[in-house]
């Protein structure tokens, strides 16, 4: 059965979307991935486990979205940052979008690390405005949705990162443009001031990559991308059995609008 928004027909779509009235929304970047990973690494990841993961458990794929958080990334060639007000809205544009096309809920699916908070505080926000389906946020990166036994840590355009591109893209991985020694360690570390800077990231890693990406392999990619989809699988279960949470933001816009009205 096709799952991918991209590929539905109308009938099909239809079909697919009034059944299940979830979708997938898969999140991205656009920005450096040391020297052997390509600019699209994190959504190419995102899209490719929705895939699997709607294919064990049916429902609606959007296309990825490439345009995170990323002005940690600015700095880089290939780095698409837009400013935080248009960032929020063309994700708000797109979520109601989506939802126009007769979805109840919606999962926001992230591959990139920058996205989490940002996600987080998007989902909070959405607390201020009355809409007609439910928001969920999903993170690939770490428990409970990564789980594989990876060799070594990192994070970005690491072991985990380079094996999954090579299961999906392999003829986009270029191993002997990564010159960096390894294992690729932080180079400063800015937490011991107490308080938080925007620079924390690019004080540790100037390079954008971090690790060791010489463990990878597509064997490793194969396996890690077939686990977390069982896992993400799951949660499109669950969130499709899920009633609590649209009774919740019901309940929440009725006081909201009492709040409002002087109630």
């Amino acid at each position: 059965m096709q799952i991918r928004w991209e590929y539905l027909t109308p009938t099909d779509f239809k079909a697919l979307a009034s059944k299940e009235k979830l979708c997938i929304l898969p999140i991205g970047s656009l920005e450096r991935h040391g020297e052997h990973l390509p600019f699209g690494t994190d959504g190419l990841i995102a899209h490719a486990i929705a895939v699997r993961a709607a294919e064990k458990e049916p429902c609606v794929v959007f296309p990825p979205y490439w345009f995170g958080q990323l002005h940690e990334a600015a700095c880089f060639t290939g780095t698409i940052n837009f400013n935080q007000r248009l960032l929020l809205e063309m994700l708000e544009t797109l979520v109601d979008q989506i939802a126009a096309n007769g979805f109840e809920k919606i999962l926001v699916l992230n591959g990139h690390g920058g996205n989490i908070n940002f996600l987080q505080y998007f989902a909070m926000s959405q607390c201020d405005r009355e809409v007609d389906y439910t928001l969920y946020t999903g993170n690939l990166l770490g428990k409970p949705l990564n789980t594989f036994p990876w060799e070594s840590g990192g994070g970005h355009a690491d072991e985990s990162e380079t094996s999954m591109i090579m299961a999906i893209a392999p003829e986009t991985v270029r191993m002997e443009y990564q010159k960096f020694k390894e294992p690729i360690e932080p180079l400063h570390d800015t937490s011991s001031l107490g308080c938080y800077t925007g620079y924390w990231w690019y004080a540790m890693y100037p390079e954008h990559i971090a690790g060791c990406p010489s463990l990878a392999s597509r064997e490793k990619g194969e396996k890690a991308m077939e686990e977390t989809a069982v896992n993400v699988a799951e949660m499109i279960r669950k969130i499709k059995a899920d009633t609590l949470t649209p009774s919740l933001r019901k309940e929440f816009y009725e006081r909201l609008r009492r709040v409002k009205s002087g109630g």
